[in-house]
């Protein structure tokens, strides 16, 4: 559902795509919920895909953060599917600046953490802000690195943005690109199954 690990250049095959493209497959672990039924551990191939450019900008104090709610819950910036049958692969990189990010999921969960019980991010510590946070020449806007995975009724992914001390003010600019994938569910053959991308969902990855 999430890879926030940055991918190096270096890694990629040249002429092979970083985005889902149609034909390809991808598949949903048994982990999802029942909640989900739409997708819990069903594979598909990709029938269409679309990329939607979309940047979100905060400007706030040294010092102060910010939520940024990627759901399309009350106050949300709208980022999920609404059809069962689409994915959004969304790929966010940041400008430069002074600040951090943290993920969560839903609200108040961290995505990165560690095993001793006070190791979470707190964005009131002055070493813990650290923890778990990525920065903007982690995914630049140019070079995007993180990208998420959303379908219908996920619950809220969200990004806290923290200004780091020593500026007054900064611009905060989030660079999205919204890859929407329909989904057309098959039974799939060994090889296609072993071709599929397999989409974790977040209790997976926070371990």
């Amino acid at each position: 559902m999430l890879e926030l690990k940055p991918m190096p250049e270096a890694t990629v095959t040249p002429g092979v795509p970083k985005l889902l493209q149609e034909g390809f497959y991808v598949r949903f672990t048994d982990q999802w919920p029942l909640t989900l039924p739409h997708v819990k551990g069903k594979t598909f191939q990709i029938e269409r895909t679309n990329q939607v450019p979309y940047d979100i900008t905060r400007i706030i104090p040294g010092g102060h953060y910010v939520d940024i709610d990627l759901s399309n819950s009350a106050g949300g910036e709208n980022i999920y599917p609404e059809n069962t049958k689409t994915l959004y692969e969304t790929l966010i990189g940041f400008k430069p600046g002074n600040y951090l990010v943290h993920f969560y999921i839903p609200a108040g969960e961290y995505v990165h953490r560690l095993e001793q019980a006070g190791m979470v991010p707190n964005v009131a510590s002055a070493t813990r802000r650290y923890l778990g946070a990525r920065k903007p020449e982690d995914s630049p806007y140019d070079d995007k690195r993180i990208f998420t995975y959303s379908v219908k009724d996920l619950e809220p992914l969200s990004l806290r943005l923290l200004v780091d001390n020593g500026v007054a003010w900064e611009k905060m600019v989030l660079g999205l690109i919204v890859n929407k994938c329909y989904l057309k569910e098959i039974t799939p053959t060994p090889e296609q199954l072993a071709r599929a991308k397999k989409i974790d969902y977040y209790t997976e990855l926070r371990w």
